[in-house]
């Protein structure tokens, strides 16, 4: 059985071979950190799934790629707290910073989400315990949608 995101990943990491090749943006896979300890190797806590740079002004680009089963609304449980503080430092140093969130259900589209969207609901949920726990499909915005095989391409263009 395949793990969790792994075909957003694949999408990702073949797009992202892509755009090194064309000189457009250099985006890596960030490997998670483990420490070996007596009892075997223990994950650590790492920041997001990938960082890089975009093509031709040096802007730095941070997001986590998430993906769900759900047709109805995206967990936030997908989400960790220290992501969520990495990305609002990545932000508040002059950094892009967001969520590539893949609907199963889209096939090959996917949203890119600013980070504050989804920081916001994740406040309201974990934080001030007044929120759902989970962002509801109807608020996607349509503009965020991009294609798995082409996900930057707003970002480039606008660069």
């Amino acid at each position: 059985m395949p793990s969790r995101g792994h075909s957003l990943e694949s999408a990702v990491n073949r797009c992202n071979l892509d755009y090194r090749k064309s000189k457009v943006a250099l985006v890596e896979k960030k490997p998670t950190p483990i420490e070996i300890t007596k009892l075997g190797a223990v994950m650590k806590q790492s920041t997001v799934d990938y960082t890089g740079i975009l093509s031709p002004h040096g802007r730095g680009i941070a997001f986590d790629a998430k993906e769900t089963k759900s047709k109805t609304s995206f967990p936030l449980a997908n989400i960790k707290q220290h992501q969520l503080v990495f990305l609002e430092y990545w932000e508040a140093m002059g950094g892009l910073a967001f969520f590539l969130i893949h609907f199963t259900s889209l096939d090959d589209m996917a949203f890119m989400v600013p980070f504050d969207f989804v920081n916001d609901y994740y406040v309201k949920a974990y934080l001030e315990c007044t929120g759902r726990k989970s962002i509801p499909y109807k608020d996607f915005n349509q503009e965020w949608l991009v294609p798995l095989d082409n996900y930057l391409w707003k970002l480039i263009e606008t660069a």
